[in-house]
């Protein structure tokens, strides 16, 4: 139900860069899981904020302490759900809410996950190899993922609860949609006799011929489904009987689709919206400027200067005010956003400080900077602050534990081409356990491929020591050494880098 944001980018952006010396994954019709790579979603992590539902609810709704790396987040548009999940920097998943048939509880040993979506009782994961894991109610098969389906490129879960009487427990009517890298959609979760999930039947398959799609939307009842002309088709239940009103036949110049709960809405490129569905008496929404959507009971829109707007606000408390968000999902009546994460006034490793000296390596050569950790736990980005003049169009950072006041083992790595210059970087890593007391080093590469890195740090600073690699031909395919030699040393620390 929720729109992924990001599944237009993984339709065109079908390989990612592997870093460690891994070949570049493609997505082809006949990829194997074995070399299909998937992008995480290309959100700047963040916390999460949430806003509205039943009073009895809001306290648990309320996201998990210490959620601030989300790059994805997904709320039940289904009524009554009131499930949430949030997918962190590192590839690992966090659920939270009422949690009634369990949607919010991702399975043990879930990691490496680029999408996420909740909807009736049920929730799915993709992984970066284009493997699909559902967990929650099963009552429509919603979780009995086609063996034969193969990697794939995005995910949507629908569907609705089914009241089948006073004292009977509503059915759990749920759907699956999958976009399959060739462009057609796949579709699992079908009515079982007695259950009362009489419209999640054979209408609710992909229509006869449709391919060149490029993003999927699962709504509750109906089913949408944007192709690389920017014009959408629209199925289901819910259109076929009119609940859902005319079809979007003539929307074209459509980049984002969101199906609701009786209603859908599609972006067009200049940030208008064009809706179709029910609304009441008060219309379809008339927004302009928006970057993202999504479509529930009551509509939710990112602008395009970071704030959020409801269509139809009448849940308090009202949707938060301010700049800087980043993503939103519309739960029934409640919604999630993506902010920029707090600033620590003391980070676990490094400084967060923006130092006076602008520094320069030249592309294929990293640089290590020495910290002594402040106190332990879990890191699993690193900030680094790039000049206003920076050249590089990629960065890879590395933490590594100290040998006899070298760096030495390589323990987390990432990277990002989504670069601001001017400001600070969150580049997620694989997550890694610190400890309090402890050195170790925070390494820059601007690889071979890439232009000239420009940072921040203090020309014979009072920080620790600083190490320039030998190897000096780095590329991204290789990403930094996993043996450090060392071809000069330094005391430009400390540099404005630190992990959290």
């Amino acid at each position: 139900m929720m729109q992924n944001n990001h599944v237009r980018r993984i339709a065109r952006r079908a390989a990612a860069i592997g870093i460690g010396c891994l070949l570049m994954g493609s997505l082809a019709p006949a990829a194997s899981r074995a070399d299909t790579q998937l992008p995480m979603p290309d959100v700047r992590p963040g916390r999460v904020v949430s806003w509205g539902g039943p009073a009895e609810y809001q306290p648990s709704l309320s996201p998990p302490a210490g959620l601030d790396d989300a790059v994805a987040i997904a709320a039940s548009d289904t009524n009554g759900s009131y499930s949430n999940l949030a997918l962190r920097a590192d590839g690992t998943v966090v659920g939270w809410g009422l949690n009634k048939f369990g949607e919010a509880t991702p399975p043990p040993g879930l990691n490496d996950v680029v999408g996420i979506d909740t909807g009736a009782g049920f929730s799915l994961a993709l992984r970066s190899d284009g493997s699909v894991t559902s967990w929650g109610a099963n009552d429509s098969g919603q979780l009995d993922v086609p063996v034969d389906l193969g990697p794939v490129a995005a995910v949507s879960a629908g569907g609705y609860f089914s009241s089948r009487g006073l004292g009977v427990p509503d059915g759990v009517c749920g759907y699956a949609l999958a976009l399959r890298p060739n462009g057609t959609v796949a579709r699992w979760g079908q009515d079982t006799p007695g259950l009362g999930c009489d419209f999640i039947d054979a209408r609710m398959d992909p229509p006869a011929g449709l391919d060149d799609v490029t993003a999927i939307s699962a709504g509750s009842r109906q089913a949408l489904a944007l192709r690389a002309d920017g014009t959408v088709v629209a199925w289901g239940t819910g259109v076929s009987d009119g609940y859902d009103g005319t079809p979007p036949g003539l929307w074209s110049d459509v980049v984002a689709i969101s199906a609701g709960s009786g209603n859908s809405l599609g972006l067009r490129s200049d940030g208008t919206v064009v809706p179709y569905g029910i609304w009441g008496e008060s219309g379809p929404p008339r927004v302009s400027n928006v970057a993202a959507l999504s479509a529930s009971n009551a509509d939710v829109f990112l602008h395009r200067d970071g704030t959020i707007s409801v269509y139809r606000d009448t849940f308090p408390p009202s949707a938060p005010t301010g700049e800087g968000f980043r993503a939103v999902s519309a739960g029934y009546d409640y919604g999630l956003a993506i902010a920029a994460a707090a600033e620590p006034s003391a980070p676990i490793l490094g400084s967060a400080d923006v130092q006076p000296w602008v520094d320069t390596n030249p592309a294929g050569t990293a640089e290590a900077f020495q910290y002594t950790a402040t106190r332990s736990g879990p890191a699993t980005a690193v900030h680094v602050y790039l000049d206003e003049q920076n050249e590089a169009t990629q960065v890879i950072v590395g933490v590594y534990d100290d040998a006899e006041g070298q760096p030495g083992t390589l323990l987390a790595t990432g990277h990002t081409t989504e670069l601001v210059p001017g400001e600070w970087n969150p580049i997620p890593i694989t997550s890694t356990t610190i400890t309090a007391g402890q050195p170790y080093w925070l390494a820059l590469l601007s690889p071979l491929e890439s232009g000239t890195i420009r940072f921040r740090d203090v020309p014979d600073g009072a920080g620790g020591p600083t190490k320039l690699s030998g190897q000096s031909r780095l590329s991204a395919r290789c990403g930094l050494p996993a043996t450090w030699k060392t071809g000069h040393d330094f005391a430009n620390s400390p540099a404005s880098v630190y992990l959290s």
